[in-house]
C-alpha cells in the first residue's frame, strides 16, 4: 500500500478537522435540505480539491521522509500524543523530537493549504458555513451522501 493511501483518509479529516475547528458536530441536527444547485457546487469544488489535496499529500509524505520516518509510524505516535500517552508509544527521545520536529512542519503546510482550501471553496461561489454544513451532512446523512454521490457519477460519465 502507498504512503498515500494510507495517508490519505487521516490527511483530509486533519485538514477539515483544523480548517472547520469551531464546528461542534456531536449532537448536531444535520440539515439535508440543499438546493440542486448546492449539490453542484459543493460537487464541482470537492472535484476540483482533489489536486490540491494531492499536493498537500506529496508534501506532508515528503517532510517525513526527509525525517526518515515512515506513515504509519507518525500516525501511530500521533494518535498516542492526542491520548496523551506518547511516553507508552515510545521511549527514545530522538524519535520524540524527529516526530516534533515533522509535526511542526506538517501543522505548517495545513496552516497554509487551509487558508488555500478556504480561499477556492469561496471563490467557487460557497460561503465556507455552507460547504461545511454540505460536508458535514455527507458524512452523517443517507440522504444527502446518495445525492452527492449521484452527482459525482453523473459528473464523471459526461
Amino acid at each position: 500500500m502507498t504512503y498515500s493511501k494510507l495517508f490519505n483518509a487521516s490527511l483530509f479529516s486533519i485538514l477539515f478537522s483544523a480548517c472547520f475547528a469551531f464546528v461542534t458536530v456531536a449532537q448536531q441536527q444535520v440539515n439535508d435540505n440543499f438546493t440542486d444547485e448546492e449539490y453542484e457546487q459543493f460537487v464541482s469544488i470537492n472535484q476540483s480539491l482533489a489536486p490540491m489535496q494531492a499536493e498537500v499529500e506529496t508534501k506532508m509524505v515528503g517532510i517525513l521522509e526527509d525525517k526518515g520516518m515512515e506513515v504509519p509510524r507518525f500516525q501511530e505516535l500521533m494518535q498516542a500524543q492526542r491520548q496523551g500517552n506518547i511516553m507508552d508509544a515510545t521511549d527514545d527521545p530522538e524519535e520524540i523530537a524527529t516526530f516534533n520536529e515533522a509535526g511542526q512542519e506538517i501543522m505548517k503546510v495545513q496552516q497554509e493549504s487551509q487558508q488555500k482550501l478556504q480561499k477556492h471553496i469561496t471563490d467557487n461561489g460557497m460561503e465556507i458555513k455552507k460547504f461545511q454544513e454540505m460536508s458535514i451532512a455527507y458524512n452523517q446523512s443517507p440522504k444527502v451522501k446518495e445525492k452527492v454521490d449521484a452527482k459525482m457519477e453523473e459528473l464523471e460519465n459526461q
